[in-house]
């Protein structure tokens, strides 16, 4: 489990306002109550949607 200074570190490279980094606080709090495995998947998940053709 990431802390959460290293989150928003991490955070802070997307620049976003008040209300993405609230709204990323609350995500980032309810997967960290799931299942490792269920966990390690949405990572894979948002790195496979981060870099598809339709987010670039």
């Amino acid at each position: 489990m990431d802390t959460p200074s290293s989150y928003e570190a991490a955070m802070a490279l997307f620049s976003p306002d008040q209300d993405l980094r609230e709204a990323g606080a609350q995500l980032k709090k309810l997967v960290d109550t799931l299942p490792q495995k269920s966990r390690e998947s949405i990572i894979k998940l948002m790195e496979k949607i981060s870099q598809s053709s339709l987010c670039n």
